[in-house]
């Protein structure tokens, strides 16, 4: 059983695949050499997975299921960020997180997230056959 408060951090040092530059696909798209707002939202389920460790068995993974998100502040190149998740409470099957990510100057985002547990052969024989 997973505590209300139990915590977990993850950081990351960011590098040029975690810019919001390196989405772009096409010389027509434009974006900050910034961390990117989905590099950062994968920090966040990170530090979530992390604190659900003692509650995935043998065979399962946890994935995200819903988030809010809100990316306030710019991160550059090199700079070391990190997430804190803080596990609320269990609705049903979903492990409802708070998460903070910050830098060196403060926060630059949050997010309420949940998570399930799952078999991961079944979760990816899904996908597998969703796409055959």
């Amino acid at each position: 059983m997973l505590e209300a408060g139990a915590a977990a951090t993850v950081s990351l040092q960011v590098r040029d695949a975690d810019l919001a530059s390196a989405f772009a696909e096409t010389q027509s798209e434009r974006y900050p050499d910034v961390l990117s707002t989905p590099a950062m939202l994968g920090l966040m389920e990170r530090a979530c997975a992390k604190a659900m460790t003692p509650v995935v068995g043998e065979g399962q993974l946890s994935v995200g299921v819903k988030t809010e998100l809100s990316h306030t502040q710019p991160t550059a190149r090199d700079v070391l960020v990190t997430a804190v998740a803080t596990f609320r409470h269990i609705d049903g099957a979903l492990y409802w997180f708070d998460v903070d990510a910050s830098d060196l100057a403060g926060r630059i985002g949050t997010a309420r997230h949940a998570r399930a547990v799952v078999d991961r052969v079944f979760i990816e024989q899904r996908a597998a056959q969703r796409c055959a």
